[in-house]
């Protein structure tokens, strides 16, 4: 097993066995260490340097209890006895304490030896924020990992690393347009049908970095995660683009299709009402449900699937020119002024981590309060205290 690409949960002696027998070399990915990282305040820094400086590289494995020399794995030492379960506990608050911003993905296990003794395994992600800074005990500096080691990164590497994120955020923009442009045209087979298109896009950060090749056979298993927004009927299969669900009908009112790159795209057709007596609207109950009912259900099965967060959320409305974006209790008194402009791009929202249903709700909370600004409202009514949906 290569530890680099195995399920971290399937990890076992053997794999660390395995490294030691074929002198795995140290790299920008693997480091050996033979002791743990110990109680005092410069052996905890060492410890957030080392996983800073793999979020902001390439990812990678800190193994624990295994010695080096010359640069390879020597042989298994194994970690002294100890409280296993309140060491890993220990390490990781001071990661989730001690770094700024925080790590998202950051796992570890113990793992049992013959001889009694055990190896720590650590997995850090790559980072799609970075950079991370360690901040512990007054501590404000970068770190980095090259084929030699971990370093502080220069002016211009970190530069790279501020800018990560903005180029992700620009490059999404430009696939929603994009798709947008090719939705308007009746790209395709089955060309989504009109009367106002609402458009979800969830775009993990990592999906313009050419890493993410997503498994599209793993993505069809887990295909009832992905069902169209409003059908309770879906239609899986495999396209060009990667994996698809499709609603049936002789009209096509909506698809969620999943990119090889990770990037998830849900429509919905007919979004805009029609009422003789009061004109064209949008629902705005109606409008949330509709979201809110796949949104953490879209975002676990891409978690399910592989995908890495951050994710961007982002929201399009098309072909509401016109049409009122209808308020509780207000629904039928035309207070709300009527949309100014066919295409509604709402400013991307972003979800740093998978979280929890909460987590989904407050984090895209601010699309729904630039629709309720459109209306006329300071925000919008529609979620509780907490930040929950409420409709």
């Amino acid at each position: 097993m290569t530890i680099e690409r195995g399920n971290f949960d399937e990890i076992c002696a053997s794999d660390i066995q395995e490294l030691v027998d074929v002198r795995a070399q140290e790299s920008i990915t693997l480091e050996f260490k033979r002791d743990l990282y110990g109680q005092s305040g410069g052996e905890k820094r060492e410890l957030l340097k080392d996983v800073s400086a793999f979020a902001n590289s390439h990812g990678g494995h800190l193994i624990l209890g295994v010695e080096e020399k010359d640069g390879a794995a020597n042989r298994i030492v194994g970690t002294a006895n100890c409280n296993l379960d309140g060491e890993v506990l220990r390490m990781e608050q001071i990661i989730r304490n001690g770094l700024d911003p925080a790590i998202v993905g950051v796992r570890m296990k113990a793992i049992s030896l013959d001889s009694g003794r055990n190896v720590i395994v650590v997995r850090i992600p790559r980072s799609w924020n970075p950079p991370h800074r360690v901040v512990a005990q007054g501590s404000n500096r970068f770190f980095a990992r090259h084929s030699s080691g971990v370093h502080e990164p220069t002016v211009e590497e970190l530069r790279v690393l501020f800018t990560q994120t903005g180029s992700a955020l620009e490059q999404a923009q430009q696939f929603r347009e994009e798709r947008l442009r090719m939705i308007k045209s009746n790209y395709g087979n089955r060309p989504l049908a009109g009367g106002g298109r609402l458009i979800l896009h969830v775009v993990p950060v990592a999906a313009f970095s050419g890493l993410i090749n997503l498994d599209v056979e793993l993505a069809y298993r887990y295909h009832q995660a992905f069902r169209p927004l409003g059908a309770m009927g879906l239609s899986p299969r495999f396209n060009f683009h990667g994996f698809i669900n499709e609603r049936g009908g002789d009209k096509n009112h909506g698809y969620t299709q999943v990119f090889r790159n990770g990037i998830l795209e849900a429509t919905k057709a007919g979004i805009v009402s029609n009422v003789e007596k009061h004109g064209r609207f949008v629902h705005a109950p109606k409008f949330g449900k509709l979201i809110f009912d796949v949104l953490s259900s879209y975002i676990f099965g891409l978690r399910d699937v592989g995908v890495p967060a951050p994710l961007l959320i982002m929201l399009t409305l098309e072909g509401v020119k016109g049409a009122r974006f209808a308020v509780p209790p207000s629904d039928w008194d035309d207070r709300e002024p009527q949309l100014p402009d066919d295409v509604l791009f709402i400013p991307a929202c972003t979800l740093e981590s998978f979280g929890t249903e909460l987590d989904h709700h407050v984090a895209i909370r601010p699309a729904f309060d630039t629709l309720w600004n459109a209306s006329g409202y300071a925000r919008s009514t529609a979620f509780n205290d907490e930040g929950m949906w409420k409709w």
